[in-house]
């Protein structure tokens, strides 16, 4: 398996795309025999997290990333998306192919991409570089955590090592942030009853002692 990594950030390579397409509209649908050719260009992922054209996954094996991803974004407010070909194609670079997926896909700066090529052996994880987690962190995350499973052939084992590592890179930083804010909201609402109690106090003392003068 081989990797390496670019500083383009998604939003760049959005744009980009934006204007390729525009300009090559009017050869897409002049060409569209050619078009369809294509076999592992990159993927749509619709409404989940998981492609797999390489048939290595079974059934259970994509619920287990599903809920891998789910659980990552559930503690750490980040998601993973993984996708399985044969090969990369159009383009046929690991990095090129993962990172035009995750722009076409709409990925922000919290979504990551786990992109494998079984038979042409190389694999790219996406990341932008806006996000949470760091170009080197997600290098040591793809050499230490998913290389070893990928090399192996452990295709399941290597997306959940992805999302361990990636929660771990983030570490409970989304957790601290609900806290943060849930404490905010209590100290807020028990200044409010506070405020409240005190105000219906003085409101009762000063009754008291308007009656006390009239008497």
């Amino acid at each position: 398996m081989s990797v390496h990594r670019s500083l383009i950030g998604r939003r760049a390579l959005i744009a980009l795309l934006l204007v390729a397409g525009a300009v090559s509209a009017p050869l897409v649908l002049s060409a569209p025999a050619a078009h369809a050719a294509r076999t592992a260009d990159p993927v749509g992922f619709g409404s989940g997290h998981v492609v797999d054209q390489a048939s290595v996954l079974s059934d259970a094996d994509v619920d287990t990333i599903e809920a891998a991803s789910a659980s990552l974004y559930k503690d750490h407010g980040i998601r993973l998306y993984v996708a399985y070909v044969d090969r990369f194609t159009n383009p046929t670079d690991e990095e090129d192919w993962a990172n035009e997926t995750a722009a076409r896909n709409g990925l922000g700066p919290t979504d990551y991409l786990l992109a494998v090529a079984t038979d042409g052996k190389s694999y790219y994880l996406s990341g932008d570089s806006s996000g949470p987690v760091s170009d080197r962190e997600l290098t040591t995350i793809e050499q230490t955590q998913v290389e070893p499973k990928l090399s192996t052939q452990d295709w399941t084992p290597a997306a959940v090592a992805a999302a361990q590592g990636l929660g771990a890179a983030v570490g409970d930083s989304g957790g601290a942030v609900i806290f943060w804010v849930a404490l905010t909201v209590v100290l807020v609402v028990g200044g409010v009853v506070l405020w409240l109690v005190f105000r219906r106090r003085r409101g009762a003392r000063r009754i008291v002692e308007h009656r006390e003068g009239a008497a």
